[in-house]
């Protein structure tokens, strides 16, 4: 193996907000040997070109005010045309500090007070939380759990879109927190929608760098050959590479009006100057380093066959939904605990942290998310941990 994702760092190091021994009491009532399967990020040793890239930029000495070259925007461009055959310009790419954050400016400039927000559940809570936060209306569309597999209520969608005064959707593709990667069928189909209705959608792809092998992801672009007008595709490394404490991140607007809305929105909040180290970052990520992402995706793929042959073997009661993508299990646990108190419970005897299905808005109850993107020594442990849990607590 050319990349060793089977070493094990240590996480407790540097500030590390997953690992850390202190959060981890806080929010868990955990000891110092927990381990955290919760936050979305991975417990691999970054590619060693972003590595190199980040040492070379510190060797200079100088971490003042920076700019963003072409360098920055030939790699975006290129890797969206190798990757995804997604066609862009320079003029419509933006870096911005985070998706999340990114989402309230969004939030603030396409819509008003009261005007609703359209997500489909269960999803990730900051959705809600920016949608909220500024007092704008949230309208929930619940996915059809169909054979443990997600399916879009096209026909609910559409009503919300017609009678709630939906300006916006926050549309997560591939799906958080299931995996699911939306068909072109599918995507075309929300799309079709959103011109209909003129509801601005927002296409947060964060997780499309981690696709596994029987699987093809298709951006919002390519499903549709008129959305570019009414849209934006929200876009990271964080969650392929890694890079989640650079802040980086951008968005894709190709039409001039909405770009320019929400490029006034980002100025008036003094969102400008980049940060030192993300530029490098980004370009080594995406010149440099697809040969790791494609190591490390097929490394958590078959960490993900390792969990399935788990919970049939273990815990048959528990269903782990088929993931099409990413390194977070979404498992189907109705039938082995009573209530969300009781799997939190669970959890604590096996000193492992993981997400409760309550967190992600609406639909998640009796379901929990697992981070299994961590190399495969932490997988066995937490493994062995769930099932010596289970033994003592129900056999």
């Amino acid at each position: 193996m050319k990349y060793n994702f089977n070493k094990v760092l240590n996480r407790k190091e540097g500030n590390c907000r997953k690992w850390s021994n202190h959060v981890i009491k806080e929010k868990f009532g955990l000891n110092e040997d927990a381990i955290p399967m919760d936050l979305a990020d991975i417990d691999f040793e970054c590619a060693p070109a972003i590595k190199e890239s980040i040492l070379k930029r510190a060797s200079v000495g100088d971490y003042s005010y920076t700019f963003i070259g072409d360098d920055f925007y030939d790699a975006i461009i290129n890797w969206n045309k190798r990757r995804f055959d997604v066609y862009i310009e320079k003029d419509w790419i933006k870096l911005t500090f985070g998706t999340v954050s990114t989402l309230h400016y969004i939030v603030q400039a396409y819509t008003k007070e009261g005007e609703g927000v359209l997500i489909n559940t269960p999803a990730y809570d900051p959705f809600a939380e920016a949608v909220a936060n500024n007092n704008r209306k949230l309208c929930c569309s619940s996915l059809k759990l169909d054979n443990n597999r997600y399916y879009l209520d096209l026909e609910d969608m559409e009503n919300q879109m017609k009678y709630e005064n939906i300006r916006l959707l926050i549309f997560c593709s591939p799906q958080n927190p299931s995996g699911r990667i939306w068909t072109k069928e599918e995507l075309y189909q929300v799309s079709e929608l959103c011109l209909k209705y003129n509801v601005i959608l927002v296409s947060d792809e964060i997780h499309r760098d981690i696709i596994f092998k029987d699987y093809r992801f298709v951006s919002l672009w390519n499903a549709h050959p008129e959305i570019y007008k009414n849209s934006i595709i929200c876009v990271s490394p964080n969650k392929g590479f890694n890079l989640g404490g650079l802040k980086t991140s951008y968005v894709l607007i190709r039409d001039v009006k909405i770009r320019e809305t929400l490029l006034e929105r980002l100025k008036s909040n003094s969102i400008t100057s980049p940060n030192v180290f993300a530029i490098p970052a980004i370009v080594a990520a995406y010149n440099e380093s697809e040969e790791w992402l494609d190591a490390m995706t097929s490394y958590v793929e078959e960490n993900f066959e390792i969990v399935y042959d788990f919970f049939e073997t273990n815990i048959p009661k528990a269903k782990v939904m088929k993931s099409d993508s990413s390194f977070l299990a979404w498992i189907d646990v109705r039938e082995v605990f009573r209530n969300e108190e009781e799997s939190k419970e669970f959890f604590r005897h096996a000193n492992l942290t993981m997400v409760v299905g309550s967190y992600f808005v609406k639909d998640g109850d009796g379901f929990i998310r697992i981070n299994v993107g961590c190399p495969r020594e932490t997988l066995n442990e937490a493994l062995n941990r769930i099932k010596k849990t289970y033994i003592s607590m129900y056999c």
